[in-house]
């Protein structure tokens, strides 16, 4: 016999494995089959038909609700908002702010962001709704474990010692396809819009915008599942072996992580992108294990989801103007505007694709108007496509082959300035002396 249950909560292809697997642990269910995009869940069961009030009882910590119809639209939708908006707004004027001094790639998560960046996103992945798929699975594994061999640190260790194996060797992969496949920047354009519209399908299926569940971003079950089902396995190499798979599993910041090591386009960086990632995964899914506890509450675990999705919003807005340079035709405009004048110090460098800027060091006088000119050679590639210098030349400029790049401007402070990507990767110095 079946039954048809309508489910709220969900937000991404992991719900319906972390659903699937609970359910299936009750007694008399034979199989299940939840949906993201219908927001339902069907069951097959022999004898007594599952209980609605005993699932939401069992679902509740995970934050799940079940009804025998469809739910209504949340009418307190934008209202629900208002602190998410408030949180991403605070966190973004910080970015803005730091993004004047050259250290937007300690936040931002891009192809070229620092190495620290990719693991901050690994320690909020860690503490997402995403956790409580991976978090149950350590959880589960945990729990044998102790059965049959006391208890012990050892299977956390070596489920998160396989995560971090999987997530380099495999990162390093996607970085090696990714190489392969900027042949031209045209491709390596596609490619940024395929992980741009990626992330964007995710943060609104984080928002709980019910249209794009309709589009579904995982392997299928078939293997997920597999993937997921610790009970058939036994050994004491279990937790590396499920935890080396996880790689695998459906998860939203994952999936994310993993656009950003193809765009990479290095074996050595995606492996390290990757690699970061999952060991900023390890500290939560540590006290997870530990503790046997949840990170956050549902109430705050809601919150929190949605400010990452509108966080994950800008960020593709930003990334997509700043990978384009959409404002170049405004930095055009600035540029003749400053080239009004004769200089007083004239700078120059060679950018290419493989040795980036070369010379990479200048110094240069307070008070004198000053030249910067790049020879440009390569196509810049990902957010390395363009340069700017905090502080001193705040607007972002794109390396187009075969043409020479000029910045001017005139230091009115001593001091060392950076010189950067827009995203704020270094590249290069300019020090200001009286």
């Amino acid at each position: 016999m079946e039954q048809i249950y309508y489910i709220k909560g969900m937000h991404c292809a992991s719900c319906e494995v972390v659903i699937e697997k609970k359910l299936l642990e009750i007694n008399g269910i034979e199989f299940v089959d939840v949906s993201l995009a219908k927001a339902q869940v069907v069951i097959g069961y022999k004898n007594e038909k599952p209980r609605m009030e005993n699932l939401n009882r069992m679902f509740k910590e995970l934050g799940y609700k079940f009804s025998g119809t469809p739910f209504e639209k949340d009418s307190d939708f934008l209202k629900q908002l208002v602190g998410p908006i408030i949180a991403a707004g605070l966190i973004i004027i910080v970015f803005l702010s730091l993004g004047r001094l050259g250290l937007t790639s300690l936040i931002t998560v891009d192809s070229g962001s620092s190495y620290p960046a990719f693991f901050v996103f690994g320690l909020i992945a860690g503490v997402s709704s995403c956790a409580a798929l991976i978090g149950g699975l350590l959880l589960s594994l945990s729990k044998q474990w102790t059965e049959k061999y006391g208890k012990s640190p050892e299977p956390y260790i070596l489920f998160n010692l396989g995560r971090l194996i999987s997530y380099g060797l495999f990162g390093a992969v996607l970085g090696l396809i990714g190489k392969k496949l900027q042949i031209t920047s045209s491709i390596t354009s596609i490619l940024i819009l395929i992980v741009s519209f990626l992330m964007f399908v995710l943060a609104m299926q984080m928002l709980g915008v019910d249209f794009f569940n309709k589009f579904k971003l995982s392997l299928p079950k078939s293997i997920t599942h597999r993937i997921a089902d610790e009970s058939k396995s036994e050994g004491k190499y279990t937790p590396l072996i499920t935890g080396f798979f996880t790689f695998f599993l459906p998860c939203g910041f994952t999936i994310i992580a993993q656009g950003m090591a193809v765009l990479s386009g290095s074996a050595t960086r995606g492996g390290l992108i990757m690699g970061m990632f999952a060991l900023g995964t390890a500290l939560p899914l540590l006290f997870i294990g530990i503790s046997s506890a949840k990170m956050l509450s549902t109430n705050w675990s809601e919150k929190f989801i949605r400010t990452m999705a509108l966080l994950i919003l800008f960020f593709v807005g930003y990334n997509l103007t700043v990978q384009f340079n959409l404002s170049r035709y405004f930095n055009e405009t600035v540029q003749v505007e400053q080239n009004q004048e004769a200089p007083d110090q004239i700078i120059s460098t060679v950018y290419t694709s493989e040795n980036d800027i070369v010379p990479s060091s200048f110094e240069v006088k307070k008070g004198e108007t000053i030249r910067f000119e790049v020879d440009v050679q390569d196509n810049g590639s990902g957010c390395m496509s363009t340069i700017m210098i905090p502080g001193l030349y705040d607007t972002s400029q794109y390396l187009k082959k075969g043409e020479t790049l000029i910045m001017e401007f005139t230091p009115t402070e001593v001091g060392e300035y950076q010189i950067t990507c827009a995203m704020g990767v270094p590249r290069g110095t300019i020090t200001v002396t009286n």
